[in-house]
């Protein structure tokens, strides 16, 4: 009979069943998100949305993220293509092509996982994973670009590595070395493509490249695997390339300054007072924001997400995650060190073939921790945590990857059945109780992310009244701050065109310089301020320098209204 067919089946891909019903279930409720408008916009996502206009309608190829020499605008294609299947643009179908690629994800890391540890992992980590906080879930919604390509390709590119270290022997037929050569070249366009969307994602491509030199040498070496990934690479980063070219800028130089300017210049007081200061905010503020803690959010801005004050309350609950995070990094490492000894020493009793798959998977496992460390302490000798610790926390985003390898030695000790002697229960139980709480907290944060819809909801119908209202007084170009002018933009779909100015009333992140030098040619062009500093970052509240330039005008040649929590100063002659 077809059901008992179907049953069989199903009992037989069981993990594979469950998996799937887990990346379904991600998938849906972050579309059901957006659906609802949730997280709110902001200007990076209003570039975006306008790199994905021109694009859909005006065949333009834009090659990096306006007004930056780096970071890819794979969201923006994708954005395009959506604008056209769901029949024209929205921040909805902008964001459905984020989703896309988180899906594809979260499907990477199941085979990655099954690959390196086991199915069961699999399935507990994509449900820890599937969930989380304010911050967690916008990264994985909002399209303002980097994210979600460096969860897709860091994790392909692990997945790609694993499988040709797992698959490696020394003989093989020259058909299996052509098809591996043909792999080393995708891993390479991966790579590349990872690199030009976001550089965060170099602290594990170094340590996704060293698993193949550990365990691939030879064929990288003779049979030329390296020029494979180098061909590969090439390709993936073109973009990248043909933008600097097309500069006049040399792209190998802008990766490095990139890097370099990771670090602290030798005169920079931060070099030697910093230092401490930038581990506490990282500690406080980065790894609870990146890693889905949903209790005393930290977001400097608080008009682009949840914010709470930094009372002596949170820096202890935070300092407890954040800690305990870096205490885990610091256990699993041992566990790995320690499991990757003992099959050194039984490695007679193996057999050469499992003995290769045990020191591939710790091998990896030890690699997955290193490029986690690699990642922090790049971070905390950079810039991010000086005054933006939460902000930045988006350049932690690829420390999701690297969840199986941190949480596989509390679920190595979860399972066992049966303990025995008093310290090997209380490892075993208080291994199941963080899994239970980790778990717990992550759905708190989720909890909290849907209670905020309405609020969202609200913050877009206020946009789209301030653009209605902008539209009906008839006008058409206008200056403002950075964080609402390209959302309008792309609200009133290029009805209304506006240039941004900073606090001082002087042209500041014009990104796409066509708009401000259409508003600047027109003379009539309005000026409009957020009413309330909080709406806007200090560089941008420019109420006061308006007020004070306006008073110095000709009487009557501007007329001062209210719209929404904005003061806007029509001209009238």
């Amino acid at each position: 009979m077809p059901g008992a067919h179907i049953f069989k089946y199903l009992r037989q891909n069981i993990h594979g069943f469950v998996a799937a019903l887990i990346i379904t279930f991600a998938v849906g409720m972050r579309l059901i998100l957006i659906f609802q408008h949730w997280p709110p916009t902001n200007g990076d996502e209003g570039i975006m949305a306008t790199m994905a206009y021109n694009i859909a309608y005006k065949n333009e190829l834009p090659m990096m993220f306006y007004g930056q020499d780096y970071m890819g605008v794979i969201e923006a294609y994708l954005g395009a293509l959506f604008f056209h299947i769901a029949g024209g643009p929205s921040l909805m179908a902008l964001r459905m092509g984020v989703v896309l690629m988180v899906g594809f994800f979260f499907v990477c890391m199941y085979f990655l996982i099954s690959l390196l540890f086991s199915k069961r992992l699999a399935l507990v980590t994509l449900a820890l994973l599937s969930i989380g906080s304010i911050p967690y879930l916008t990264r994985q919604t909002i399209a303002t670009g980097g994210s979600s390509q460096t969860l897709l390709f860091g994790s392909l590119a692990f997945l790609i590595a694993a499988w040709l270290a797992y698959s490696y022997r020394r003989y093989m037929s020259v058909r299996t070395h052509l098809f591996r050569l043909s792999l080393y070249g995708v891993f390479g366009v991966v790579a590349g493509l990872a690199i030009w969307s976001d550089m965060v994602v170099l602290p594990f491509l170094a340590m996704v490249v060293l698993l193949m030199l550990v365990f691939c040498w030879y064929e990288l070496l003779i049979w030329g695997g390296w020029l494979a990934g180098i061909a590969g690479g090439f390709i993936g980063f073109f973009p990248s390339f043909l933008y600097s070219i097309h500069k006049g800028l040399n792209p190998l130089l802008i990766l490095l300054n990139q890097v370099h300017g990771t670090g602290w210049a030798k005169d920079d007081p931060m070099a030697t007072v910093g230092l401490w200061h930038n581990l506490i905010e990282t500690i406080q503020v980065t790894l609870p924001t990146a890693t889905g803690f949903p209790f005393c959010p930290v977001i400097e801005y608080p008009f682009l997400g949840d914010n709470t004050p930094r009372t002596v309350q949170c820096r202890i609950i935070q300092t407890i995650w954040g800690g305990s995070y870096l205490v885990l990094i610091l256990f699993a490492l041992f566990f790995t060190l320690l499991m990757l000894q003992n099959v050194i020493r039984d490695r007679k009793i193996l057999g050469e073939v499992e003995c290769h798959t045990r020191l591939v998977r710790r091998i990896a496992q030890l690699l997955m921790l290193g490029g986690a460390i690699s990642a922090i302490v790049v971070f905390i000798h950079s810039t991010g945590p000086v005054n933006q610790a939460g902000y930045h926390a988006r350049y932690l985003i690829g420390l999701l990857i690297i969840w199986p390898a941190l949480i596989d030695p509390l679920w190595s000790a979860a399972g066992q059945i049966n303990p025995r002697g008093h310290w090997q229960k209380l490892l075993v139980y208080s291994s199941r109780c963080i899994l239970y709480v980790i778990g717990a907290i992550l759905i708190s944060g989720t909890v909290i992310a849907f209670s905020q819809v309405s609020r969202a909801q609200t913050a877009n119908q206020q946009r789209s009244h301030l653009v209605a209202q902008l539209e009906n007084m008839g006008i058409t170009h206008i200056y403002m701050d950075y964080w609402s002018c390209y959302s309008l933009i792309f609200e009133s779909q290029e009805k209304l065109l506006c240039g941004v100015i900073n606090h001082h009333l002087n042209p500041s992140h014009n990104r796409y310089p066509a708009y401000y030098t259409i508003v600047h040619a027109d003379k009539a062009s309005s000026w409009m301020c957020p009413k309330y500093a909080n709406m806007t970052t200090a560089e941008y509240d420019c109420l006061d320098w308006l007020e004070k330039w306006i008073v110095k005008q000709t009487p009557g040649k501007y007329k001062r209204y209210e719209i929404d929590n904005y003061i806007l100063y029509r001209y009238m002659f």
